[in-house]
C-alpha cells in the first residue's frame, strides 16, 4: 500500500503539472485536472476492490478481550482470544462473548460501494452547491468506509487524504479558467 500511495502522489506532482503553464491555476487545458481525476477515481476503485481483503486481514490478526460472567458458578473475569484465521471452537463453546467479532468481507465491500454511490448519486440529483459537496464527500470518503469498518484506519485515512489532495489539486488547477 505505501508503494501505491507514493506512486499516486508522484503521478500527481510530476504528471499533473502542464509543461507550458506558469502555475497550476493557469492550466486551462485541463491536463492537471484530468490527471488528478484519474488518481482520485483509480484510488476509489482500488479501495472498493480491496475492502474485502482488509476485512480478511482483520479477521486473521484480531485480538479480542471480552468480559465473561458465569452465573451458574458465580465466577467472572476476562477472556482473551486471538484469531489465527480460523473460527475458534473453544470460543464457540465458551459462549458468544468469548469469540472475537469477525468482519465480513461482503459487508466491507457493500459499505464502500454504498458510501460512495449513495452520496455521489444524491449529489448529482440535487445539483446545487450542497449537491456538489455531497458528491465530493461521497467520492473522497466513501470508498474508504469498508477499510475503516475492517479496522484498517491508517489505510482508510491515507487514501481519504490522497483523494482529498487529488481533488483539491484538480479543482485548484481549473478554478481561474471559469472566472470572467
Amino acid at each position: 500500500m505505501p508503494r501505491i500511495l507514493g506512486l499516486a502522489i508522484s503521478f500527481l506532482l510530476v504528471c499533473g503539472r502542464d509543461v507550458g503553464a506558469t502555475s497550476l491555476t493557469q492550466d486551462c487545458s485541463g491536463g492537471t485536472f484530468l490527471v488528478a481525476a484519474a488518481v482520485v477515481a483509480g484510488s476509489a476503485v482500488y479501495d472498493i476492490a480491496t475492502a474485502p481483503a482488509s476485512a480478511r486481514r482483520y479477521n486473521r490478526r484480531h485480538l479480542a478481550i471480552v468480559p465473561v460472567l458465569d452465573p451458574r458458578h458465580g465466577s467472572y473475569g476476562l477472556s482473551v482470544s486471538l484469531s489465527f484465521g480460523r473460527t475458534s471452537r473453544a470460543g464457540a463453546r465458551a459462549g458468544a462473548g468469548a469469540a472475537p467479532t469477525r468482519k465480513s468481507p461482503t459487508t466491507a465491500v457493500i459499505l464502500s460501494l454504498a458510501s460512495t454511490a449513495g452520496p455521489t448519486l444524491a449529489g448529482v440529483a440535487i445539483g446545487n452547491d450542497a449537491g456538489a459537496k455531497l458528491f465530493l464527500g461521497g467520492l473522497i470518503i466513501g470508498p474508504s468506509v469498508g477499510h475503516l469498518y475492517a479496522g484498517q484506519f491508517a489505510r482508510g485515512l491515507g487514501t481519504i487524504v490522497l483523494r482529498g489532495a487529488g481533488t483539491a489539486l484538480g479543482l485548484y488547477s481549473i478554478v481561474d479558467c471559469f472566472s470572467d
